[in-house]
């Protein structure tokens, strides 16, 4: 049997219980897939592939052009040195070891470090706030934090005397405060590279791998919930060993030693983690590392450089691109742009009909092949003419973005997955269509629980890359996964009659962004509220959006009979406007709208929306508020960036509130859609 820890479960809150692992999963490629350890996963690698390149990153004034690349077995040895550098600063065995940086070499090499340490990978968005990275050291029992810079540094200096666990904070970049260094329990990574360890140490480190069991956790991430500060999502070395090769199973066409990735999406997200960390070892690729601009134009620059072979980028990254090269495009003459409109049209074509599943005339694939070739110089323009597969996630892909990108030779295969699946959970590789999300890959279960007529439900998974529960929380982890194994998504869709899942909406009220990031709106709806106490309804919008916005409703009388809001003000926002220096005491002289709406009318409440022109001063007081809220923000994708004034406060008679007094947000979205239109224009 394989050496695994004893468990009694097949879940777990804790960092120090084993679970249990589901090796008797239908199909054969789950037996095939012995449980592992990722350090031997790691090792394995690299002996494999030891003279092949593995790193690359820009390092001005050294390297070659600027370059450095480290060959898998450097990796190896760089990763050894920071897992004694992490036992010399006191790492503890089954603790975590927070990460807050963006991606770079020293991510890989602290992340594969900790976990030859015995301790877990905890990693933390560099937007977050001081507070938002207590919250990930002190649930994740952190022993050590790996920080990027003196700016990261500041938000460690900040908390560390709450955080009595935490022994070491080692800073990777410069430029260094004084302290670091000189303090006990602050380092730079560079001095701490150069040291030379004891035997007893490495003695030490071979001790503690020897420890390590793949039914361990391996890794945290931080995933948000409706409300409140984000959930540890607790995944086995099995978890993401195992989800890796069963990704790595479904994609095609792969060249072991000559694939290249770029890491430019966050390594504290799992999708990041599967692509650029572990896919690279399974085909023995070579990861470029983005800079910190990557997102704010300086990507295209990268892949320039790395010429990627494969890429995984979030929906919006996608709409950048195209955002881009449309704007190229206008600046064309207009013979330029007329043949290449033409040229995209004729790919376009081919792609779909090799989707439909159908062979192409001789005259098809002639025009084709000639389209191709004016395409190509678009594709070496942006670094993308050697990438064969392009993945997108995290968010709806609109299909009109991916018939754009179909004109370009670049058909975007959809995947799904989440944290608590340890990764992807479905690949759209061999794509057959442009609506779905792909086959669930091998060794991989979904169904649809309790599906209505049109065969829609809540989407269920199974399967051994399954979370091990939400760290410290287990009636949050006994609600998501049930005895039977089974995954409760809180999304709905359906499976078509290929097998293919179909995402159509959630049932949890979680905003996706067009970045991929959740948003928890409930937890910022209340700091607004918390911040402008004249407001009484407040709903976040941001769903497949580049940016927050939100409504608010300003607090009125009711009619006691018919729960209607009234036009008069309640006390407390006429206190509250006094202060502003505003006296009027009924909305519709605030907001100049007409006195006498007609409610529930949602026509006339649309008309009254879109004619508000409220106060100077009461816009300029809303907005000072919302800054303040956004002072709270966990990160920067979770602040609000406009707002608009709604006629009336939501009501059960209105139609906004449900039966529960839970506000209908599907039907608030669709009765003030031109005004959330306006806040993105």
């Amino acid at each position: 049997m394989y050496d695994l820890k004893p468990a009694t479960s097949y879940t777990s809150t804790s960092l120090h219980e084993a679970v249990k692992l589901r090796l008797d999963e239908p199909g054969s490629f789950t037996k095939t897939v012995e449980p592992q350890t990722i350090p031997q996963f790691f090792r394995e690698a690299c002996e494999n592939y030891a003279d092949l390149p593995a790193l690359v990153w820009e390092t001005p004034g050294s390297g070659v052009d600027g370059w450095t690349t480290l060959t898998y077995s450097e990796y190896q040895e760089r990763v050894e040195q920071t897992a004694l550098m992490l036992l010399g600063v006191g790492v503890e065995e089954r603790s975590s070891v927070g990460i807050l940086a963006f991606n770079c070499p020293e991510w890989f090499f602290a992340e594969f470090g900790t976990l030859r340490a015995g301790a877990v990978v905890a990693g933390i968005y560099p937007s977050n706030s001081a507070e938002a990275v207590y919250h990930v050291l002190s649930t994740g029992e952190a022993s050590v934090c790996v920080v990027d810079d003196a700016q990261q540094m500041a938000k460690l200096r900040a908390i560390k005397d709450r955080l009595p666990r935490l022994k070491a904070v080692i800073q990777l970049h410069g430029p260094f405060e004084a302290f670091v260094d000189q303090e006990p329990e602050y380092f730079s990574w560079q001095k701490l590279q150069e040291r030379t360890f004891s035997n007893e140490l490495r003695e030490e480190l071979v001790a503690r791998e020897s420890r390590i069991r793949a039914n361990e956790c391996a890794m945290l991430i931080f995933t948000s919930g409706t409300v409140g500060m984000p959930k540890a999502v607790m995944l086995s070395h099995d978890n993401l060993v195992f989800d890796t090769k069963s990704a790595t199973e479904r994609l095609q066409d792969v060249q072991i030693g000559k694939e290249s990735f770029v890491s430019y999406l966050p390594l504290s997200h799992v999708a990041a983690q599967i692509f650029d960390v572990f896919l690279s070892l399974t085909h023995a690729g070579c990861v470029t590392f983005a800079d910190k601009d990557a997102l704010k134009g300086t990507l295209i620059r990268t892949f320039r450089k790395a010429r990627p072979t494969k890429m995984f980028g979030v929906p919006r990254v996608f709409e950048k691109l195209q955002e881009r090269l449309v704007a190229a495009e206008a600046k064309a003459r207009p013979y330029s742009r007329l043949l290449e409109a033409r040229a995209r049209a004729a790919v376009a074509e081919h792609q779909i009909t090799l989707i439909a599943g159908k062979s192409p005339s001789i005259y098809g694939n002639t025009k084709y092949w000639l389209a191709s070739r004016i395409i190509k110089p678009i594709r070496e323009m942006i670094g993308l003419d050697n990438c064969r597969v392009f993945l997108t996630g995290g968010a709806p892909t609109s299909e009109e973005m991916k018939k754009f990108f179909l004109g370009l030779d670049m058909p975007l295969g959809e995947c799904y997955g989440m944290s608590e699946t340890g990764g992807a959970v479905t690949l759209n590789v061999q794509i057959n269509n442009l609506y779905s999300s792909g086959k669930a890959c091998e060794g991989l279960s979904l169904k649809i629980q309790e599906p209505d007529c049109n065969g829609q439900g809540e989407i269920l998974m199974r399967g051994r890359s399954i979370f091990m529960g939400y760290l410290g929380l287990p009636e949050k982890t006994e609600e998501t996964v049930k005895e039977d194994g089974w995954l409760h998504s809180g999304d709905l869709g359906y499976l078509d009659p290929k097998g293919n899942l179909v995402i159509s909406g959630r049932l949890k009220e979680l905003i996706i962004t067009a970045g991929g990031e959740n948003i928890p709106p409930v937890h910022i709806e209340d700091l607004v509220k918390k911040e402008l106490p004249c407001v009484s309804n407040v709903l976040l919008i941001g769903d497949h959006r580049k940016y927050l916005t939100v409504l608010l409703s300003l607090k009125t009388k009711f009619d006691g009979k018919t729960g209607i809001p009234q036009d008069a003000l309640r006390e407390e926002t006429i206190e509250w406007l006094r202060d502003l220096g505003i006296h009027e005491t009924r909305l519709s002289e605030l907001l100049n709208i007409p006195s006498d709406l007609q409610l529930p009318n949602d026509t006339a409440a649309q008309a009254a929306a879109l004619e508000i022109t409220a106060e100077p001063k009461l816009l300029e007081a809303i907005e000072e508020g919302i800054k303040r809220a956004n002072k709270h923000a966990i990160s920067s994708a979770q602040k609000v960036q406009k707002f608009a004034l709604i006629p009336h406060e939501f009501s059960l008679a209105t139609g906004e509130l449900g039966p529960t007094l839970k506000i209908r947000r599907n039907i608030v979205h669709a009765k003030y859609a031109q005004v959330i239109e306006r806040l993105y224009k």
